[in-house]
């Protein structure tokens, strides 16, 4: 491609060729360009660049490559300053004059590398502008003239790229002398106020350790204090099995440092320490010891808790299996607990767990429940009832005295609840030989009075043999159906009572009795009296005071009797007579029929009597009894 521009006027001036003179003017009597012509001349010059292996400032790619290789080396140059900088600090450990000499040495060494490499770079950057300068010129002779603008640009961006470069590199340089220097200069002061402070910090360590104690404590309970950790976590397992072994009857107890058992640093001065002994026996002793044990559910209700998943399973099994026992002659058919019973985890106080055989007798046959727990976090009142199966006034505070209505976590409450006993629904089948109960029949009749009741016949069992299916439910047949018809062994006899419906008359007997007396003294009671049995109640009252009949009936005896004097007594019937004694008058006769209440005779002091008084006796069949056990207050 040829350019064409307009050429200047000529003027004779003498120039020596390759002169400074000749390339200034070369370059003031370049023409201007349009743009087309300015993008047309760097695409030359591109070509030209590549076609003589050249970079833009002027170096080939083998000199690129070489100033590549001398900037790596210049790096690992500096890297040896940094790690004699790290390395001081243990140069400060050695005395100062041994320090400072062989600093004095590493300096010198330093600045004489620095110089031989300053020298290096000089000398390589005075090369790369000859041979850019060479080039240029060898460009502009070959007929190159237009493209001069182009390079004149080219080369001013690039004196300040490398300028600016050039200027940083200096202050950092500048910048890390001076930090070495002010290092160099202060380093035995920082030597020494490091050695202080090392000193410092090992004296409050040592303090520190000296009075310092581990307060260690049971799910936030303390139980005392140890001076190192070690001394309770190094018995730990052996605790646990102690008190595993001890109550063998309740759940695996595992105590784990940094879950169960905590630790807190605390001031020791005044505190007495526990040795590993003592640390086990306070862990094996706790009675209020958490665990995590296993409920049975009856539904949603506990109906037991035992130490673990093996235990409950083992629980369910014995408990189904004592409940459905078949009878004689039968065979089990099925058996299944006649509600849904499930096993979950639950965490109790140690106390609370069940042996298996305590949980198999309250599922049979229930009762109380009394359940301690340690609340969690999170836990409510409401979900601690549910949870348990109870209502939320069945939850009470650690003493189990009064209802909780706040809780809050590390809290112990009771959770009461009353237990009843699980059924297992059980089928058996076979022949047996059975009892048929006899049955109880009541008939109203008007030959006795109303209130009376009389044995017609005594009630006996049959016994049959069956042969069939027998459903049961919690022990109680609620089914059965038979393959074939009983065998009648013995019939039964059902027992049968008359009940007397007639109107009972004023002198008939009501069955219960008063005292005769309306006013009285007890002077003698009945029972053992001046060596031999005194057989009634003494009822000391005035002369002529009025005796009433205790219940109606009919008059037996109304006369003078040996020592009783003048006496009555009256058939009350069912072999109950009463007796009245030592009366001054007698106002019935034998065979009167008399009424509750009626008068019939007045105290006296006749027959045997030291004084005026009414001897009463009740009799049944012949026999004397306490008065006091048939009268009514």
């Amino acid at each position: 491609m040829t350019f064409k521009y307009n050429e200047p006027e000529e003027k004779t001036v003498n120039i020596e060729p390759g002169s400074e003179a000749e390339t200034e003017t070369a370059e003031n009597d370049q023409p201007k360009l349009d743009d087309v012509q300015i993008r047309a001349a760097a695409l030359a010059y591109a070509r030209f660049l590549k076609d003589n292996n050249l970079t833009p400032d002027g170096e080939t790619a083998e000199e690129s490559i070489e100033t590549a290789e001398e900037a790596e080396e210049a790096s690992e140059d500096a890297a040896p300053e940094e790690a004699d900088e790290k390395d001081e600090p243990e140069a400060a450990e050695k005395t100062e004059q041994s320090g400072q000499e062989e600093d004095d040495k590493k300096d010198e060494k330093k600045d004489k590398k620095k110089e031989a490499k300053k020298a290096a770079d000089l000398e390589k950057i005075r090369k790369r502008q000859e041979a850019k300068q060479k080039s240029k010129e060898k460009f502009l002779r070959e007929g190159n003239a237009p493209f001069a603008s182009v390079m004149n640009a080219h080369d001013k961006v690039q004196d300040g790229i490398d300028g600016t470069f050039s200027k940083i590199g200096k202050d950092i340089i500048r910048g890390a002398h001076r930090i070495a220097s002010t290092y160099k200069n202060s380093r035995r002061v920082i030597g020494i106020a490091i050695l202080i402070i090392g000193l410092v910090a090992s004296g409050i360590l040592i303090v520190f350790d000296m009075f310092t104690v581990y307060e260690y404590a049971y799910n936030g309970k303390v139980l005392g204090y140890v001076k190192n950790q070690e001394e309770v976590t190094d018995v730990l397992d052996i605790a646990g099995r102690e008190l595993t072994y001890n109550s063998s009857t309740v759940a695996d107890v595992k105590f784990v440092a940094n879950q169960n058992v905590t630790f807190n640093p605390v001031d020791g001065r005044g505190k007495s320490t526990d040795d590993s002994d003592t640390v086990v026996n306070k862990l094996i002793y706790m009675t209020d010891i958490e665990t995590e044990a296993y409920a049975v559910y009856d539904g949603d209700k506990v109906v037991a808790i035992v130490k673990d998943q093996n235990d409950a399973d083992a629980l369910l099994l014995q408990t189904k299996a004592d409940l459905s026992t078949p009878d004689n002659g039968m065979e089990l058919v099925s058996a299944e607990f006649d509600k849904e019973l499930s096993i979950k985890p639950v965490n109790v106080l140690l106390g609370s767990v069940q042996s298996n055989v305590a949980a198999q007798t309250q599922m049979t046959n229930g009762g109380e429940m009394h359940t301690y727990h340690i609340i969690e976090e999170g836990e409510t009142i409401q979900s601690l009832a549910k949870e348990f199966g109870v209502e939320e006034f069945d939850i009470y505070d650690e003493t189990n005295k009064e209802p909780v209505t706040e809780i809050e976590k590390g809290d112990r409450v009771c959770i009461r609840s009353l237990v009843s006993p699980v059924s297992v629904k059980m089928v058996e089948k076979g022949r047996i030989k059975e009892i048929i109960e006899y049955k109880t029949i009541k008939k109203e009749t008007d030959e006795y009075y109303k209130g009376d009741s009389y044995l017609e016949q005594e009630g006996q069992d049959g016994v049959q043999i069956f042969e069939g299916i027998i459903t049961k439910v919690g022990g109680e047949e609620t089914e059965r159906k038979a393959t074939a018809e009983p065998e009648i062994i013995k019939k039964k006899k059902d027992k049968i009572i008359l009940i007397g419906t007639a109107e009972r008359p004023k002198t008939a007997a009501t069955g219960t009795f008063i005292v005769p007396l309306n006013r009285y003294t007890i002077t003698s009671e009945w029972g053992g009296r001046w060596g031999r049995m005194h057989e009634g109640m003494d009822l000391a009252a005035p002369t002529g005071t009025p005796i009433y009949a205790s219940d109606g009936g009919k008059i037996i005896k109304a006369n003078y009797w040996s020592g009783h004097g003048l006496c009555v007594e009256i058939d009350h019937g069912n072999g109950i007579i009463t007796r009245y004694s030592h009366c001054s008058r007698v106002l019935v006769s034998i065979g009167d029929l008399v009424y509750q209440g009626q008068h019939i005779a007045n105290v006296g002091n006749t027959g045997h009597s030291f004084g005026s008084h009414c001897h009463f006796e009740v009799r049944v069949n012949g026999s004397s009894r306490n008065p006091r056990n048939y009268i009514k207050p």
